[in-house]
């Protein structure tokens, strides 16, 4: 609780200057329509429920010195394109503080909310709970608290914008409880008000930035673009499949699966230029900027003997930039296996492509990893991948195509004749032998989360932190917009992943559950960090969680390997059923290296080990983890 002064212009001193309520309403919304009020329904003794001296003056010199019946104004207005409940709190009613009557109009507010299916915007400013009326004011951030519950539960989003100072309960209800945290710079923002803090603590530890820094907020927001970040966010947050009339989120389509990326260099390269730390790997694209679609009837398969390894391949089309792969005769959809025992999600088609699934010979079979000469790059030649029918009537949804291919490509083959069989299916492109895969997937030029995220989504924002104090910058969280639609995603940055990293992702997986979101997952680790601080931090509790977050998830989640998958650290974040890989990709129990030496084996060994464990992409297929391998963007058929 932040005492309040003699007028309660500020229980800290005094002397901060902030915008009324009214003003960031009109920074903020368009058309805003006050909700009408009442008279309190407990009506109250003289001086309030204490008989606190002096306190009935004070509340009219705060009306007369504001213009506001209270420390919150309630009502509707259009941020953006979208209509939304406001909640914008006045400091220089008694502090912004939460009294009785504050606890009313919060408590009106959010069920109209709820009444209207509106998302609910509170723009707060308060130094906590009103000490002129004691446990009656204490006891209203139960009342905020369920009613943020229950407009939670009710599948409807919550955002906060901290302004300056927001303090005491206001932190800890209205604003940390809200769905996405959004902060002013230089905001004072803590539990603890400036009167009650340590005497020798550090000023900025309770500041919009320390709170960022923390993992507390998910933006920092100067105030001249909040009303632009406000209406993308609502945008982004309500573009959802829509409720059902109880409330109950509508089943969303899956996500589409993206297209593999090469950057300047021919698909399976095991090397490329340095580019630096993650997200340094791709040239930013402008917001709308999308990965080209593949050309005019792409979306289907070709059907017929492989090309010929090294044999020329057409051009890509005009504007494809530096996207360059190497022959590969699919243009659609990517070749697919069915997980064993694995049943895909309710809704969710159980195959990809048009009726096809990949397998690949087994070891020791002719042509398989390890047989014949090694070709001019070190590698043994690539195992034949053999392509088979789909029983009928076990296609895909349009959704699972790769994205940027027609939906025709996705329709499932019908009727009761012999299904289409492809052989040598990414056979020039997919690693000849264990080692070369786990290069092509630490290879530093490879694309990463950030070149996927742009070449996938129109717009996007992202989360912050996992609200237990941590942040992990190798993972990235939020949602983004493709065609109009929607689609959370969570996506691991090629670094050992925090046990942060995997709360905040199980944030973003509970939250678009909550939403009717689908979500998309974009798998590259090493592993899970494994120093002592993670431990401490927790890593098996929160990998549990992110375990527990995709399994129960009532929307679909659909996943893509597109570089290491690196053990329990990897698969935490892949769907069962829905999992797809690129050809610059490798998924694992062990590194190879670490397996070698648990064998006792010397370094000579670590290839044949890498071998062993059947790693590359077309294993992983074969081996039913894994449901295709997905195309690149651009090539020819």
């Amino acid at each position: 609780m932040t005492p309040t002064g003699p007028d309660g212009a500020r229980g800290d001193g005094g002397g901060r200057s902030t915008a009324s309520a009214r003003d960031v309403l009109a920074q903020v919304a368009d058309h805003f329509r006050e909700f009408e009020t009442g008279p309190s329904a407990t009506p109250e003794p003289p001086d309030g429920p204490l008989g606190w001296p002096g306190y009935d003056a004070a509340r009219a010199r705060a009306r007369e010195r504001t213009g506001e019946q209270e420390s919150v104004v309630c009502g509707t207005g259009r941020i953006g394109a979208r209509e939304a409940v406001l909640l914008s709190f006045e400091f220089g009613f008694l502090g912004g503080s939460l009294g009785a009557r504050t606890g009313d109009l919060v408590e009106t507010a959010h069920e109209r909310a709820r009444r209207l299916r509106l998302p609910v915007v509170t723009l707060v400013a308060t130094g906590g709970s009103r000490m002129q009326e004691g446990m009656r004011a204490l006891s209203q951030l139960q009342r905020v608290a369920r009613q943020t519950a229950l407009t939670r539960a009710a599948g409807l989003p919550q955002l906060a914008v901290v302004r300056d100072p927001t303090t005491g309960g206001g932190w800890a209800t209205l604003a940390a409880g809200a769905d996405i945290v959004l902060g002013l710079p230089g905001a004072q923002v803590a539990f603890a008000g400036s009167r009650v803090r340590p005497p020798d603590a550090d000023p900025g530890a309770y500041t919009a930035e320390a709170q960022y820094a923390a993992g507390h907020l998910d933006q920092l927001v100067p105030a001249h673009e909040l009303a632009r970040t406000l209406a993308h966010w609502l945008t982004l947050l309500t573009a959802g499949p829509g409720h059902a009339p109880d409330g109950t989120p509508a089943p969303p389509e899956p996500a589409p699966v993206p297209h593999a990326l090469t950057r300047g260099r021919q698909l399976g390269e095991e090397s490329g230029p340095h580019l630096g730390e993650e997200g340094a790997e791709a040239p930013p694209r402008r917001r709308g900027e999308r990965a080209e679609a593949l050309p005019s009837g792409a979306g289907a398969h070709t059907v017929g003997p492989a090309p010929v390894p090294g044999a020329p391949t057409a051009a890509p089309p005009s504007g494809a930039g530096a996207h360059t792969v190497g022959p590969a005769p699919v243009s659609g959809t990517p070749t697919t296996a069915p997980p064993s025992g694995a049943g895909a999600p309710a809704g969710a088609a159980p195959s990809p492509g048009p009726g096809v699934r990949a397998t690949a010979s087994p070891p020791g079979a002719e042509g398989s990893a390890g047989e014949g000469p090694p070709g001019p790059t070190g590698e043994h030649p690539a195992p034949e991948v053999r392509a088979t029918a789909s029983p009928p009537g076990s296609g895909p949804s349009a959704s699972d195509a790769p994205a940027g291919t027609g939906r025709a490509a996705a329709e499932p083959q019908t009727g009761d004749g012999p299904h289409a069989s492809v052989e040598g299916t990414y056979a020039a492109v997919a690693p000849g032998s264990g080692m070369a895969a786990v290069a092509r997937a630490r290879a530093a030029g490879r694309p990463r989360a950030a070149a996927y995220l742009d070449a996938y989504f129109d717009s996007r924002e992202e989360i912050n932190g996992d609200r237990c104090g941590g942040t992990d910058p190798g993972m990235r969280c939020g949602f983004g917009l493709r065609d109009g639609r929607t689609v959370a995603f969570a996506a691991q940055c090629g670094t050992p992943t925090r046990p942060a990293g995997y709360r905040t992702a199980t944030r973003l997986l509970r939250l678009a559950a909550r939403l009717g979101i689908p979500v998309l997952t974009l798998i590259d680790t090493p592993g899970a960090a494994n120093g002592p601080d993670a431990e401490a931090a927790g890593a098996g509790p929160a990998i549990a969680e992110t375990f527990a977050a995709v399994a129960e998830s009532p929307v679909p989640v659909t996943s893509l390997l597109i570089g290491e998958g690196g053990s329990g650290g990897a698969l935490a974040l892949a769907a069962p059923g829905r999992l797809w890989v690129t050809p610059d990709s490798y998924f694992s129990v062990i590194a190879p290296e670490s397996a070698a030496a648990i064998l006792k084996r010397d370094s000579g060994r670590v290839a044949e080990t890498a071998d062993a464990l059947r790693l590359r992409p077309q294993d992983v297929v074969a081996l039913g983890v894994a449901r295709g391998i997905v195309p690149p963007a651009h090539h020819s058929q």
